[in-house]
């Protein structure tokens, strides 16, 4: 007489990956223990010919789909033909999963004669057929009203993945939170929230945790300002950064202009180091090198836009780049009804440090796998991937954190032997990897070959 839930299995769930979502949705697929089909899609005369990979029929079906970047418009119409192919196909329920809602930022009438593109973007979403959307970390909030009852909206944040990121790999001094502007208050106060938690408890697998781990966070907010009499808006910070580490908090980085005047007005102000983290990393433009030459110490993303950096560019050693993959599998699990995976246990601010998202070599992996050569390979060099993260912040069977070098005392050469026996093993599963797909690559391009 109780009531029963049903808890789904994973063979019950189709996991589809439209162009340029290829290494994320692996991703996903790998937490999930879903494999993920690829859409077998051509361009011919400026159209686009898509067929669907596998049987559909009465099962529950996911579409990741990244809607960013010059291609937006593009990869809009693959996916409103996906889902069509879908409801033909006799699906039984459709997800969107779309890391960055497109067209965010125009969600209201700031002039005349302007479309509400946001609201738009959510009726072709609801047109096309789509049951539910599942996104992170709206540019703004009201969009989720945008939706009928008839869609499920879902919305996940990476704001305390990125806050466990810098708590465990940032030996952060009085960390200060700053919203660069008064809209982005909700999500810095996020982030605040996750990070004043973590220091609150002690947790997050710190190298840098002791008794004495420092004052806890606070906040800040700068506000542009025009003094009278000039034409130059100034930055006004309302709040204390003197001698405190400043992290800018914000959901997109597009030009990289708010990031580069931001650091400027907080070291100004007397910070000490300002970090920046963004959920989007859309890049555009000039963004990378304007980036590059600010005063920010690092930055940190998502992979939730497929972007690309050449590899002698100096703001790689700025940029971090973190898997909104075990985020987005944590919500797919719960509306699949698939039993949950921890976050914990997914690593979710495992960096993916050198990985910079190129989509031709991971497509080139993922056709190579098919002959059965370089799955195993590639499970391995995860797995080795995983066990250096591991070691660096003390779990998974290690024997103690690996500390700084002033710190290693008469443990030093001990680790020392260790970290060249896992580098050994690295670079081996590196030359396996490249002699199966392509020219040899360095062991700091290893995690892009891993995760595609």
């Amino acid at each position: 007489g109780g009531l029963t839930l049903y808890m789904a299995e994973p063979s019950d769930i189709v996991l589809i990956a439209a162009t340029g979502a290829e290494s994320l949705t692996d991703e996903i697929g790998g937490i999930l223990g879903i494999p993920p089909a690829a859409i077998d899609a051509e361009d011919a005369d400026g159209e686009t010919h898509l067929r669907l990979p596998c049987n559909v029929r009465l099962r529950d079906t996911y579409v990741v789909a990244c809607l960013g970047g010059a291609g937006v418009n593009r990869f809009f119409v693959e996916l409103s033909l996906i889902v069509s192919g879908l409801r033909r196909a006799s699906a039984a329920r459709i997800t969107a999963v779309l890391p960055y809602y497109a067209y965010g930022r125009q969600a209201r009438k700031h002039t005349s004669r302007v479309p509400i593109s946001a609201a738009d973007v959510a009726s072709l979403l609801e047109e096309m057929g789509v049951d539910g959307v599942l996104t992170l970390d709206l540019h703004k909030e009201e969009i989720a009203g945008f939706f009928s009852p008839r869609c499920h909206f879902a919305s996940a944040s990476c704001q305390p993945a990125a806050a466990r990121y810098l708590h465990t790999q940032r030996q952060l001094r009085r960390p200060v939170v700053v919203a660069p502007h008064a809209s982005g208050v909700t999500l810095a106060k996020a982030f605040f929230d996750s990070l004043a938690e973590l220091h609150a408890s002690g947790d997050g697998g710190s190298r840098f945790a002791s008794p004495r781990a420092g004052a806890a966070p606070t906040l800040a907010m700068l506000l542009p300002h025009k003094a009278s009499g000039s034409e130059r808006r100034h930055l006004e910070l309302i709040g204390e950064v003197r001698g405190q580490d400043a992290i800018i908090v914000d959901d997109i980085i597009d030009s990289g202009k708010t990031i580069a005047r931001c650091s400027e007005a907080l070291l100004e102000a007397g910070a000490a180091r300002v970090f920046a983290v963004a959920t989007h990393g859309i890049f555009s433009e000039e963004s990378l090198r304007i980036i590059a030459v600010s005063d920010v110490t690092t930055v940190v993303a998502t992979n939730s836009v497929p972007f690309s950096v050449p590899r002698d560019h100096p703001v790689r050693r700025k940029l971090v780049v973190l898997s909104a993959a075990p985020v987005l599998a944590h919500q797919v699990a719960k509306l699949a009804r698939l039993p949950p995976p921890s976050l914990d246990q997914m690593a979710a601010t495992f960096p993916m440090t050198g990985s910079f998202f190129d989509q031709r070599r991971s497509r080139q992996l993922g056709r190579s796998s098919s002959s059965g050569v370089v799955s195993p390979l590639r499970e391995r060099a995860q797995a080795l991937h995983l066990r250096a993260y591991q070691e660096e912040i003390g779990v998974g069977g290690a024997e103690g954190n690996i500390s700084d070098e002033a710190e290693m005392g008469s443990e030093g050469s001990r680790d020392a032997d260790r970290d060249a026996d896992l580098h050994a093993d690295l670079e081996a599963c590196m030359v396996d990897l490249a002699s199966c797909s392509g020219p040899p690559r360095s062991a700091h391009d290893l995690a892009s070959l891993s995760s595609g």
